[in-house]
């Protein structure tokens, strides 16, 4: 006797088996292309996009050895790195775009982010409101695969926009 296991309309029961395999194994795909996908822009360009989407008035390029002071990271262990520090000590707008030698990188350099965040606010806490506003209320940190873009600025969400649409 060699019943097949059959559907009441006479199709076999392992037809829709097959096809909800094959649907949940495209789902599996298309969400593993979702992921964190390391961009092959070049940081210039991504330094084009966002330094052009914001007023960059009270900051300045800035140097590896700031990157070192600010963050204690060497620039030299990422693939890029630029800056944007204020131009006084009164200011705490700054820019931050890093392209990360390796994706492994990244939560090394937010853990830095976040401690210069906290350092900042605690600066400006007592004695300046309107840059504490700024640190606490308008800063931005986003981690886009290979890219990390940390943005203190009135208008950090054109920079976050400008960002991720240079990827």
């Amino acid at each position: 006797m060699n019943k097949k296991l059959q559907l009441s309309n006479g199709m076999s029961i392992f037809g829709p088996v097959r096809i909800g395999m094959v649907v949940v194994l495209l789902v599996f795909i298309i969400s593993l292309q979702m992921g964190d996908r390391v961009s092959a822009a070049a940081i210039e360009d991504v330094e084009a996009a966002v330094t052009s989407s914001i007023t960059m008035d009270s900051v300045e390029k800035s140097t590896d050895r700031m990157f070192k002071k600010f963050y204690g990271l060497n620039a030299s262990d990422y693939e890029s790195v630029v800056l944007y520090a204020p131009v006084t000590n009164m200011d705490a707008e700054e820019l931050l775009i890093v392209k990360l030698a390796d994706t492994s990188q990244a939560e090394a350099v937010q853990a830095a982010i976040t401690n210069r965040l906290d350092t900042q606010k605690n600066t400006f806490e007592g004695y300046a409101p309107e840059q504490y506003d700024l640190l606490d209320n308008h800063h931005i940190i986003d981690v886009r695969g290979n890219y990390i873009l940390y943005v203190v600025h009135a208008n950090a969400s054109a920079a976050d926009q400008a960002f991720r649409d240079s990827l």
